[in-house]
């Protein structure tokens, strides 16, 4: 019996190798590679997966637990990542009767969406730098860049970083650190923002996003691209140039690229990529519409590309963004010193206006900016100056004086080396803030210039005006669940002067940009409270470093 079972087991096993051996000569060679990969893959699927049951068991449906949004983010954390002027008008000459004022009953929002993040007491944000200092820093060399001749006033560093106002480790990052998250938290917080003003800006860009078209641009009729009923409104101007720079300058105006992950990442890449393909060999820009939009589309445009080169130092957008600001400087007016609707014609005070953002936004990227057009510059503004202090402005010379041209020539004079305390900066400020007062009239053209001047300028002026335009842009955002949930009707709930030509995304846009002032752009001007609490000291020199 038990040579039979010993007999047994050894012919099984003789079977039993004869016949894995016959199996391994027929099996392909990447067959026998594969199988202890596979193996090895399965198993650690199976103790994920166990794993994954193993959280969810021990988490719950905690609601204050953080949950997964769009491309990954974190839903609860947003950051973490004149008498109305009738002539200084972008779009047309169109004119409108006076709708009422500023709403300042805002609506309640959920704050549930939004929250800040803690910040590092060694964050410091110093001042902006000006493109022309004053006279007596301009050189002979026709074009001056940042890298070249870097700015003697502090833009921005962190505390510990480098011991100089410049920091040689954020070259170019520096001007734009407003935008980056810790920056834009801790501005908002010291400028004026609110949670909800930052949900709106949110929401809005949520609009943005959900009008692009197919092919990467925007159109200012967003109707046919709305992703429900479609949105009310259409804009009675064409232009996709200045639809896409539009749409685009206000996600990058709240931090996000096209280089980095997030929501918007993909929707920047293929609007600024069909900038470029569209771009001209001359560097224009401009594509759609009649030529009364030429030059405004260009830099609106150009602001878009140069910022989203100084944000990312994508070398792809570095040409195509510095051949853009080389079109504006050859397009100036050589007489006057302006720009307007066609080459060489006499200049206007808005279209200037965008012209001048341009070259501020390629100055801040570290492109080439040049001095003779900025010169020049000063002279129209010499020239549409109503009075001899440069405290009013006009459309054009001889014209009416005009609030919005005055804000915004005045915002001009800022960046052109004006300093806070001059005396036409001082009364015209306080001129235009008199007139915000008894203002009865919408128009998001002239409260987008009437922010900056007076966020640059600060005190009470400032802090009126920014409670009552923030919380009026809050109110007047649309609500619910439809397709136009996040934008501005351009009519509703009154009717924008221009609104009617430029369409939702316009009035949208230009909300949001306003809606941004606090981190948008570094200030202008330094505080006399942060001189004496000593904040951006240089921690060698142990004088403020904006002051060397």
């Amino acid at each position: 019996m038990g040579r039979s079972r010993s007999r047994f087991v050894r012919i099984l096993r003789w079977r039993m190798g004869r016949f894995l051996r016959r199996v391994d000569r027929e099996t392909p060679e990447w067959v026998r590679w594969l199988t202890p990969w596979g193996t090895s893959l399965a198993l650690h699927a199976v103790g994920l997966l166990l794993l994954a049951i193993l959280v969810t068991a021990l988490v719950g449906d905690d609601p204050a637990s953080p949950k997964l949004g769009f491309a990954g983010q974190l839903v609860d954390d947003v950051l973490s990542s004149e008498n109305a002027d009738q002539a200084g008008d972008p779009f047309t000459t169109l004119t409108t009767e006076a709708p009422p004022s500023l709403s300042l009953d805002a609506a309640p929002s959920s704050t549930a969406e939004v929250r800040l993040p803690t910040l590092s007491d060694s964050f410091t944000i110093g001042p902006m730098v000006n493109l022309l200092p004053s006279e007596s820093s301009l050189t002979t060399s026709p074009r001056v860049g940042v890298e070249p001749a870097r700015p003697s006033r502090l833009i921005a560093r962190v505390k510990g970083e480098g011991s100089g106002a410049f920091d040689p480790r954020l070259p170019q990052m520096a001007p734009f650190l407003g935008r980056e998250p810790e920056g834009r938290a801790r501005m908002v917080r010291r400028e004026g923002g609110t949670v909800e003003s930052e949900k709106a800006v949110e929401i809005g860009l949520e609009w943005i996003a959900r009008h692009q078209r197919p092919d990467g641009a925007w159109s200012l009729d967003t109707q046919p691209f709305c992703t429900g009923a479609p949105c009310p409104d259409a804009a009675a101007t064409a232009s996709d140039t200045a639809a896409t720079g539009l749409a685009l300058l206000p996600m990058l105006g709240a931090g996000h690229t096209h280089t980095k992950p997030g929501r918007y990442q993909k929707s920047l890449e293929r609007g600024l990529f069909w900038l470029v393909k569209m771009q001209k060999p001359s560097g224009e820009l401009y594509t759609g519409g009649g030529m009364h939009t030429l030059y405004y589309s260009h830099a609106i445009a150009t602001m878009a590309l140069c910022e989203a080169y100084g944000l990312t130092k994508d070398k792809r957008l570095r040409d195509p963004a510095q051949r853009a600001i080389f079109y504006i400087n050859r397009n100036q007016n050589r007489r006057d010193g302006g720009w307007r609707y066609e080459f060489n014609q006499p200049g206007d005070t808005s279209v200037f206006g965008w012209q001048v953002f341009a070259m501020r936004s390629a100055y801040l990227g570290g492109l080439e900016v040049n001095r003779s057009v900025l010169k020049r510059a000063r002279d129209f503004l010499d020239g549409v100056a109503a009075d001899s202090s440069g405290s009013t402005y006009t459309y054009m010379p001889g014209w009416a004086v005009s609030p919005s041209m005055t804000a915004e020539a005045l915002v001009c004079r800022q960046l052109l080396g004006w300093p806070r305390d001059h005396p036409g900066m001082l009364a015209g400020t306080a001129g235009v803030a008199q007139h915000l007062r008894v203002s009865e009239q919408r128009n998001i053209y002239y409260w987008y210039y009437a922010t900056q001047l007076l966020h640059n300028m600060k005190g009470k002026d400032w802090k009126e005006w920014n409670e009552r335009v923030r919380e009026g842009l809050i109110s007047m955002q649309v609500t619910g669940k439809a397709c136009d949930r996040g934008s501005w009707d351009p009519n509703e709930p009154q009717r924008d002067l221009w609104g009617t030509r430029g369409g939702r995304l316009y009035t949208t846009s230009l909300s949001l940009l306003t809606l941004e002032v606090y981190y948008r752009y570094l200030p202008l001007y330094r505080d006399a409270h942060e001189e004496m609490a000593g904040e951006n000291r240089d921690p060698e020199a142990g004088a403020p470093a904006a002051a060397r």
